[in-house]
């Protein structure tokens, strides 16, 4: 079934008399995104790490951090850095480890299971490093929903400080220090980053803080090294590629693509990475899916190891384990993709929920993802631990915000968390039926207007006969493309196919000439195969612009997202 095409609010006249250098068509897609002032503006299209880069010394608590670190650096305590089991979490701890054994830190590193642990601080993980003398836990990207478990590592007489971007809790865990740019009263300016970008934003003070004794260029040296890592956690945890966002993931790419770190490298050398052409679909296809595969199918610790890695030998055996699970991932989340699809729905419920006792919890996630995909409805994807627990994740649309919804619903919960479209929670299996009702009614109340056809954000009207080379760069100035700032979708209107062949496996894709106004463009659909499509036929279609380049050759070509046809509209 073809989408529905949302177009957004059309650029107004003010916005473009107040910008006369810009072309319309960079205004609207500015515009579209929310920058509508200079300084917005030039910090999206020249992003400039001396400018756009916040003094981390914004965040109320950081000065009050770095000062506990670095006592403890000086009494030669243990500190450990407690993480969290995907790309974020992982990149994260990679960050904070550099950062603290370069400052000369006595340091330790602690992932915990995501089956057997779960997200977040557990009472029994503070309880083990209460007696391993650990004196300083460190949480990354996670820890601000940890009430009772930072008030335990109190009681063991451990001091705490949280780094986390998730949803805040009612009450705030009793922590020496929280670096999280969204608590109440938080001076900080920019709010959206990855929990690897507020471990960054720690590192970077420590780097800076006085007690540090290195050099200007030693310190700069120090701090852009960890770019490559901050770029990864960027992408993989799909915060907005906007403001300083956008700033570190330009310049971790560079550094990503100069990366010192040898298990990173032997990981892209196995997933046939070009180093030189890395951008963010290498970080979301290629890196992100192979570190968080380890979480999901083992333990984390694996891709830990592997980023921390400096024999070559180790490195190599290690992203090569990576590697076989992150395709064991691939087998056995299509295996309970078709498990769920067999699964009895109703498809007058506002939210879906899939249940099987056998899944494997660490693939929920990504299963609820295809099935949003699938239903384009919220989506609840269940299963069972070995102690009898049920644990889930959920995927949801931009209309229904899945994490308060469990907010609503925390009596009933073990532990959750998450951001408005994506979550994580746990529960007792007696409260199954009661949970599930809940949130099915949640969804009907607040989805009750809404449709279930699935969506496409088509960011502009396009004469096809405008299409051209100026065009097509002034697009690479949106790059590198992301959560928040989508590669442009276009959408032109009475498109003549003067050429078609159906082409790959099964005869799933279509290459296309097209014609209108004597513009001819080639074009590519990916996936449209079922549509039926003859030479004469007359269409409409949403599509990105790409350049096609081969035998030395270069020319501009469609990659078309959907098509409808005229006699069908």
């Amino acid at each position: 079934m073809p989408h529905i095409w949302k177009l957004p609010e059309p650029i107004n006249k003010d916005f473009l008399d107040q910008f006369p250098e810009l072309h319309p068509t960079v205004a609207q897609l500015l515009y579209n995104r929310g920058l509508r002032t200079q300084q917005a503006i030039d910090e999206f299209l020249l992003p400039d790490y001396s400018q756009d880069i916040h003094d981390p010394f914004l965040f109320k608590d950081m000065k009050k951090a770095c000062e506990l670190v670095y006592k403890l650096i000086a009494e030669k305590q243990l500190i450990t850095v407690y993480g969290d089991y995907d790309a974020d979490g992982v990149s994260a701890a990679v960050i904070l480890k550099t950062v603290l054994s370069d400052l000369g830190a006595q340091v330790d590193v602690y992932l915990p299971h995501r089956e057997k642990e779960g997200y977040g601080l557990n009472k029994k993980a503070v309880e083990e490093l209460a007696t391993n003398n650990t004196k300083l836990i460190i949480t990354c990207d996670c820890g601000i929903s940890n009430v009772e478990e930072v008030a335990l590592a109190k009681e063991k007489k451990l001091k705490v400080i949280i780094t986390d971007h998730h949803a805040i809790p009612k009450d705030l865990p009793p922590a020496d220090a929280i670096i999280h740019p969204q608590v109440e009263g938080e001076t900080y300016p920019f709010k959206k980053l990855a929990g690897g970008g507020v471990a960054f934003k720690l590192a970077q003070a420590l780097i800076a803080y006085k007690h540090n004794d290195a050099n200007d260029k030693e310190k700069e040296t120090q701090e852009k090294w960890l770019l490559d890592m901050v770029a990864i956690s960027t992408v993989a945890d799909m915060v907005p590629l906007l403001g300083e966002n956008r700033t570190l993931l330009k310049y971790g790419l560079i550094v990503l693509r100069k990366t010192k770190r040898l298990g990173l490298l032997k990981l892209l050398e196995v997933a046939n990475v070009d180093l030189n052409k890395i951008d963010t679909s290498t970080i979301g296809f290629a890196i992100g899916p192979r570190i968080n595969a380890a979480g999901r199918m083992d333990h984390a610790n694996l891709a830990y190891y592997l980023l921390t890695e400096t024999d070559e030998d180790k490195a190599k055996i290690l992203a090569s384990d990576i590697n076989q699970s992150n395709l064991d991932r691939q087998r056995m989340t299509e295996q309970m993709v078709r498990q769920a699809k067999s699964q009895k729905i109703d498809l007058e419920d506002s939210l879906l929920v899939f249940y099987s006792p056998d899944w494997t919890a660490g693939l929920s996630g990504l299963v609820a993802s295809r099935l949003l995909r699938e239903y384009s409805r919220p989506i609840l994807v269940m299963t069972d631990t070995p102690d009898g627990q049920i644990v889930g994740s959920g995927r949801s649309i931009e209309e229904f915000n899945i994490t308060d919804a469990l907010q609503l619903n925390s009596n009933l919960l073990l532990r959750f968390g998450g951001h408005p479209q994506a979550c994580g929670f746990a529960f007792e299996k007696e409260n199954m039926e009661n949970f599930v009702q809940l949130m099915k009614e949640q969804a009907k109340k607040q989805l009750k207007d809404v449709s279930f056809q699935a969506k496409m954000n088509v960011e502009i009207y396009q004469e096809f006969s405008e299409i051209s080379w100026d065009l097509v760069d002034m697009l690479a100035k949106f790059e590198p493309f992301g959560h928040a700032n989508p590669e442009p979708i276009f959408m032109s209107e009475e498109i003549m196919v003067t050429a078609a062949k159906r082409v790959g496996n099964d005869s799933k894709h279509w290459k296309l000439e097209l014609v209108k106004d004597n513009k001819r463009i080639g074009a590519i659909a990916f996936g449209l195969g079922a549509i039926d499509l003859e030479i004469g036929d007359k269409i409409d279609i949403a599509y990105n612009l790409s350049i096609n380049q081969w035998n030395g050759n270069r020319e501009i070509q469609l990659i078309i997202r959907d098509i409808k046809k005229q006699d069908e509209l």
